[in-house]
């Protein structure tokens, strides 16, 4: 798999440094659009987007954080690393599901770990979910799930856009999905990516940029799904 990255920098030699860095880290793992005009990369993104972002924060006549917002309207779980050269916007970027934050000037030590990062959050094994319904052959990315939900004999499939359907026991849907699904509750697993909040008996998860939907955690599952939820949350972060 190839990452599509877009940096954005009105500094074009602050881009083209991280463009040299991203290919010395792997020349064969990332496509890479530079964009020194923030209103470019606006624009391109009406038909177009990319699997991760790297924003500067300050344009002359925009922020980066009003980029991200516009990404934010399409893609709600792309990766979205700023650049910055203050520690006061902190609180702002991470208003808009930031991903990760650098620190200015870009250098290996603090590119590097974010782009680790990136790569684990984005499962680069190309994993998918494969169903039936209706005789209807479907084919889903694991990242774009957002839970399961069991109704009798159906199982409900949540993505930020769709609700799918197809008739599965969970004995036998639980084999087919990867470590960062959890089970907790007799009808519902889900996608630790997109876990917001857990609370004792709820867990809030995010649908798309606006909306959020809580999930009950039952007395069976809470312990256990409370232990992998977080140690899942770790190794996505670490």
């Amino acid at each position: 798999m190839v990452i599509k990255v877009a940096i954005c920098d009105d500094v074009p030699v602050i881009s083209k440094t991280i463009e040299d860095l991203m290919l010395e880290y792997d020349s064969s793992l990332f496509e890479i659009d530079i964009f020194n005009n923030p209103f470019r990369l606006i624009e391109l993104l009406k038909e177009n987007t990319y699997d991760l972002f790297i924003l500067d924060i300050e344009f002359p006549n925009i922020s980066g954080i009003e980029i991200a917002e516009t990404i934010r309207k399409n893609n709600y779980t792309c990766p979205i690393i700023f650049l910055t050269s203050f520690k006061e916007y902190m609180e702002k970027v991470f208003k808009v599901n930031t991903f990760d934050y650098i620190l200015k000037p870009v250098t290996k030590d603090k590119l590097y770990p974010a782009l680790y990062r990136a790569i684990k959050y984005l499962d680069l094994d190309d994993s998918k979910f494969m169903f039936t319904f209706n005789k209807v052959l479907y084919s889903l990315s694991f990242s774009e799930i957002i839970y399961f939900e069991k109704n009798k004999r159906k199982v409900l499939i949540h993505t930020p856009s769709d609700i799918y359907e197809t008739v599965l026991q969970t004995r036998a849907l639980l084999p087919k999905i990867n470590d960062n699904f959890v089970q907790v509750h007799t009808s519902f697993i889900v996608n630790v990516k997109y876990v917001k909040q857990i609370s004792n008996n709820t867990i809030t998860t995010s649908l798309n940029d606006k909306q959020t939907v809580e999930i009950p955690i039952s007395r069976k599952f809470k312990d256990s799904a409370r232990k992998q939820i977080l140690m899942q949350l770790r190794e996505l972060i670490q």
